[in-house]
This record gives C-alpha cells, structure tokens and sequence, in this order.
C-alpha cells in the first residue's frame, strides 16, 4: 500500500478527519499528504515545518527533562510520543512513529469530532500508516 493510500485510509476511520501528513522531522519535509481540499494542503505544508519544534523544541525538551527527573518517563524513551492539541475549531493529533522515531503522521480534524475516539482511531491507524513507507 503507497504512503497516500494508507493516510486515506486512516482518514476514513477517524471521526470528522478531513486532512492527514506524513511528515520527516529532520528535513522538514511532508512525504506524504491527504487532504479535502488545497486549504488542506496548504495548513498542513506550514504545519510540516513547525512539527520539528513541537517535537524538539527547547521548551518540550525541557520539560521532558522534568519528567525524566520525577521517574515518569523512560530515560531511554525518544520523546513524547503523541501530542494532541486543541484548536478554536480543529483538533490536530501527531503522532511519532516507533519505526521512524523522526517521522511524525499528523491528522487534522473538525472541533466536532469525538476526541476520545480520534486519539484511538489515530494511535490504531499509525502502524499501517509507518510500513507504508
């Protein structure tokens, strides 16, 4: 299954999904992307280049640091692994791959999507979504 058959296919089974990326954290690059519409395209090309500090930023490394020191993260885990972030009326979910530690697949979906089930249906769809690479 090609990288785009795979995004489509997990678009499809999250509620109120209408754009997804795959996307290289050290290059900046999206490798893969699905979307409604050229909007769609277009949120998740800037969104492609901001994914590295989410990740990687000082800020995050900071507080995983924190984390590290109180005992509830791994000294050996490679980051936070997922981030869900909240918008006036998107819900966006990135995703780390296992295989890819530096790739990221992010879904974009509407504020009336029941999160509980976007964060499963998102975190089940991502493991098709890495061997499509």
């Amino acid at each position: 299954m090609s990288l785009d058959s795979a995004l489509k296919t997990a678009m499809e089974t999250i509620p109120d999904c209408f754009a997804a990326g795959y996307i290289d954290m050290e290059t900046g690059m999206l490798l893969g992307l699905q979307g409604e519409d050229p909007e769609c395209e277009t949120a998740l090309e800037t969104l492609a280049v901001a994914v590295a500090s989410l990740f990687q930023g000082q800020g995050i490394r900071a507080f995983e640091d924190m984390l590290r020191k109180a005992g509830t993260v791994s000294d050996d885990a490679p980051g936070f692994g997922e981030i869900a972030i909240f918008a006036a009326d998107r819900l966006h979910v990135f995703l780390r791959t296992q295989a890819y530690p530096d790739h990221v697949v992010c879904y974009i979906c509407r504020d009336s999507a029941n999160a509980g089930l976007a964060l499963t249906k998102s975190h089940m769809s991502l493991r098709t979504v890495a061997a499509a690479v």
